[in-house]
């Protein structure tokens, strides 16, 4: 989207953390003041205009919101995980209140380290995180980007309210930074058209991102998703940042994911579980539960990036969960599996190639981005993950070949129809030749029966005969027609 952003370098750097208590280790946990972390953006607010979307944000006063002000300001989902000193992880912690959040992580014990799993963004997990750690703004202001223009139900045009300004990252800040962010599509089937998933947007999750809509009236929708990663140089402490699910309800194309069923969120999708939607920071507590004691050791070491090969993962899995479900869909019309929502109708698959084909080139983008940003951020070895990104890439753009082949096909049939119908419109035009010729025997002003043995003679049989040549009679181009590809 086309949305105002400034553009932060590598010099904006020293100005990222909070102005007091710098020489505080990070992970020592300090007393949360009210509005401490609001106050603090407000401030930095007139010298980083790219944190106004950030402000906006947490200012219960900011109009344009569609969701409820509560969510917005209250609502607190954080887990967290220690490390014990042999690399075994204690059992998740889930805070559903600041109070305990800070309970949870106020345990004086010698660790390896900590990991904080926030799922969805409100104001009272930015002050929690951002003034117990000393955060810099620009990790909650990255993670918000793109969300200023989807506030209300639908898009809201730039040209009726100028959106809140947020960072755009350039490379040389992203390599030197404590964080990391990273976006990925995710496919759903959800009933009800364009309508529901705009109004799942605000009331299901806080952070309301882009939405890829195949065609209003089809369940299949693509759904913007972030993952933000911060730690700090030395810390022992890990932040990570995931979107909340629209639905657990997987596209028609889904492939059961082999993820185990951690604590609480295992009993909410039931026995069924393997064919339902996986949230990201489940997925990331799946892969901390099968980490070796010694993998877990180097979690928090400096030399690699905090969780960079499963956030690299989960996109690479969304991706193929993308090109598959675009597959099937390419496989509906070729093969005509129709119905009342899926016409068989020409326009109606121009229209759903297009929006196919437009949708690819932006995955490829996203996944592009994604690519280059681990490459960025160096420390672990992804050499596998971007051969795994390649392979990938270059089967997106045999869709987009196949794409391109299926509208060039729509058109040439819907070519052919209409030549049919040219040819049905000549052939009853025809018709007025004999009628015509019969006319004019009809005008011959002979009192005998020359006109009645010329109209007998040849009026009659040109008739049968015509009608014979134009609807009977089997032609060699009827041979020809192509029924499959």
């Amino acid at each position: 989207m086309d949305v105002p952003q400034i553009v932060i370098s590598a010099e904006d750097l020293e100005k990222g953390t909070l102005p007091e208590k710098h020489d505080q280790p990070q992970d020592k946990a300090r007393s949360i003041l009210p509005n401490a972390y609001y106050d603090v953006v407000r401030l930095k607010l007139q010298h980083r205009p790219w944190l106004e979307c950030l402000y906006q944000f947490m200012n219960p006063a900011t109009e344009g919101f569609a969701m409820q002000p509560s969510r917005r300001m209250e609502v607190f989902d954080i887990k967290v995980i220690h490390f014990t000193e042999s690399g075994k992880p204690d059992p998740v912690i889930k805070c559903s209140t600041p109070e305990e959040f800070k309970r949870a992580v106020s345990e004086e014990k010698e660790r390896t380290g900590t990991l904080i799993i926030a799922k969805g963004l409100s104001r009272a997990m930015i002050e929690v995180l951002g003034t117990t750690y000393e955060l810099e703004p620009e990790f909650f202001a990255s993670y918000l980007a793109g969300t200023e223009i989807f506030r209300q139900v639908r898009y809201e045009s730039p040209l009726v309210r100028p959106p809140a300004r947020s960072p755009y990252l350039l490379p040389d800040y992203i390599r030197k930074a404590p964080f990391y962010t990273a976006e990925y599509r995710r496919p759903y089937h959800i009933k009800g058209g364009d309508q529901i998933v705009f109004k799942l947007r605000v009331a299901v999750t806080n952070t309301s991102r882009g939405t890829s809509i195949i065609h209003p009236d089809l369940p299949d929708v693509f759904v913007g998703e972030k993952i933000s990663v911060y730690k700090k140089r030395g810390s022992k402490i890990g932040i990570i940042l995931t979107d909340q699910l629209l639905s657990d309800v997987p596209p028609a194309s889904h492939i059961p994911n082999p993820v185990s069923l951690l604590d609480d969120d295992g009993e909410n999708l039931g026995t069924d579980a393997r064919w339902r939607q996986v949230s990201a920071r489940r997925e990331l507590i799946s892969w901390i539960d099968r980490l070796t004691p010694d993998e877990a050791k180097t979690l928090f070491n400096d030399q690699k990036q905090l969780a960079l090969l499963p956030v690299l993962k989960i996109i690479e899995r969304h991706g193929v969960m993308f090109l598959l479900h675009a597959s099937y869909i390419m496989g509906r019309i070729l093969m005509r599996n129709c119905d009342a929502k899926f016409p068989n109708s020409i326009p109606f698959f121009l229209w759903i190639s297009r929006s196919l084909h437009r949708f690819v080139h932006q995955h490829q983008m996203l996944l592009r981005n994604s690519l280059e940003i681990a490459s960025l951020r160096g420390g672990d070895d992804i050499a596998e993950q971007k051969e795994d990104f390649a392979f990938l890439y270059k089967e997106l753009d045999k869709t987009l070949n196949s794409l391109e082949e299926d509208v060039k096909f729509l058109i040439g049939e819907a070519s052919v129809r209409e030549g049919k119908i040219v040819g049905w419109v000549s052939k009853f035009a025809a018709l007025f030749l004999p009628v015509s010729l019969l006319a004019t025997i009809l005008s011959i002003s002979d009192p005998g029966y020359v006109k009645w043995a010329i109209l007998g003679g040849l009026s009659v049989p040109f008739v049968l005969i015509s009608i014979y040549l134009m609807f009977m009679f089997p032609t060699y181009f009827d041979g020809l027609s192509v029924t499959t590809r």
